[in-house]
């Protein structure tokens, strides 16, 4: 979720059943909460967070627990975010852009997920983990706020899988929307998942690492996702294996520049 995705020829059109799937992640581990500074300006209720990698632990709706994180971009380049929760609910909001000016790599991506990330933890120790070939029917469901004019971002999901908690074998990014044009559209091949058209973007990041992205050809504010076709998808084009767990899912912002005003207003998982 670092990085800019390099050209690669382009491919042929793509098509997969919508096979029966959906994402759950129950919590885990205990993540640090607590108020950020007063120059997050927060509204009465909310809890502020500004410090890099600060973690708040959140209740969602059906009582699930999650952690909205203050993540930096590992380019060291996050010029100062500041986020707020609205009374540790499963939302937030970026009170204070990461940077303004133009940048090629990614300033930071505040998300709210489950799972262990950075030793960052929902409540529960490390909940369950699928593997890849028994996804059964989760889904992640959330719905963000876009404002016109807010930047350089990304709106996306973002899932960590390995054969072990904390093991980042790979990388899948769903993204609902790029505030800019989108560039890759005549230049990478397109799946067609649970009803929508999705564009495939993949990038090698290392020996044994793979980044795949799914960028929606239409772009939506909110989303429900059965995650399973996706996965099937990134398994054929070998980017991850059937034996691998879905350890972390995070919904959030990738910030390239500016991105104030971007918000996650719900997020659940079912299964």
């Amino acid at each position: 979720m670092t990085r800019r995705v390099p050209g690669l020829p382009a491919m042929t059109l793509l098509s997969v059943a919508t096979a029966a799937a959906a994402v759950t992640l129950t919590g885990s581990a205990a993540a640090t909460a607590s108020t950020g500074s007063p120059s997050a300006a927060a509204s009465p209720g909310q809890v502020t967070a500004c410090r890099q990698w600060q973690a708040l632990r959140v209740t969602g709706t059906s009582g699930q627990r999650f952690v909205v994180r203050n993540k930096p971009s590992i380019n060291h380049n996050d010029l100062g975010m500041c986020i707020a929760d609205p009374g540790l609910r499963a939302a937030f909001t970026v009170t204070r852009s990461p940077g303004t000016a133009p940048s090629a790599k990614v300033r930071a991506y505040p998300y709210i997920g489950t799972g262990c990330f950075e030793r960052a933890c929902a409540a529960g120790g490390k909940g369950f983990m699928p593997r890849v070939s028994s996804l059964g029917n989760y889904t992640i469901s959330w719905a963000t706020v876009q404002p016109r004019e807010s930047g350089v971002w990304n709106a996306s999901l973002d899932l960590w899988l390995g054969p072990r908690s904390g093991d980042g074998a790979s990388e899948v990014m769903i993204w609902l929307r790029y505030s800019k044009p989108s560039w890759w559209q005549r230049r990478y091949p397109a799946v067609i998942v649970d009803g929508a058209k999705w564009y495939v973007v993949p990038h090698v990041t290392g020996p044994g690492k793979h980044y795949i992205s799914f960028r929606r050809a239409s772009p939506v504010t909110a989303a429900t996702l059965r995650i399973a076709p996706f996965m099937a998808v990134a398994e054929r084009l070998g980017d991850l294996r059937g034996y691998y767990r879905l350890w972390c899912a995070q919904a959030g912002f990738e910030i390239w520049s500016g991105g104030r005003g971007l918000a996650i207003t719900r997020f659940s998982i079912t299964r």
